[in-house]
């Protein structure tokens, strides 16, 4: 991680806690699972997998997503595999997708703690987002390049 000021809330998804509701655009989301697959029909016991999937939404991702992450992650797995059977197709049968817990994120690089949408909107009105030129406070352009502030 980086930044000097790391937070991390762990929540469950599908119970979103007060603080996250309140501004969900100040964190940066993680959601975890675990993947059971088989690689054939005559695999007894399933494997496991975790599977992360990075959001801006405080809300779980749907089984879609999750199964898309999985399946990037074992293309890539069995490319850069050493056994004998790295040439033939990738094929797993998914047999159940555990849902584990979520993380709310929130990097802080200096020595404050603001949500960064409060730094934004202070920032936003002291200079133009698009070329960089000093503005008024109160202004509502760019006196530079006319870009809404």
């Amino acid at each position: 991680m980086f930044g000097r000021n790391n937070s991390k809330i762990e929540y469950d998804a599908r119970q979103p806690p007060q603080q996250i509701m309140q501004s969900p655009q100040s964190f940066q989301y993680v959601h975890n699972f675990k993947v059971h697959f088989k690689r054939g029909a005559l695999q007894a016991i399933a494997n496991k997998v975790d599977v992360s999937i990075d959001s801006s939404s405080y809300q779980m991702p749907s089984i879609q997503e999750v199964t898309k992450a999985f399946n990037d992650r074992m293309v890539m797995s069995n490319a850069h595999s050493n056994t004998r059977e790295r040439f033939s197709a990738s094929s797993f049968h998914i047999t159940n997708i555990e849902y584990k817990e979520s993380m709310a994120l929130i990097y802080s690089m200096g020595g404050n703690s603001v949500p960064p949408q409060q730094i934004v909107t202070q920032t936003r009105s002291a200079f133009c987002r698009s070329c960089g030129s000093p503005a008024q406070a109160d202004s509502k352009f760019c006196n530079k390049c006319g870009t809404p502030l």
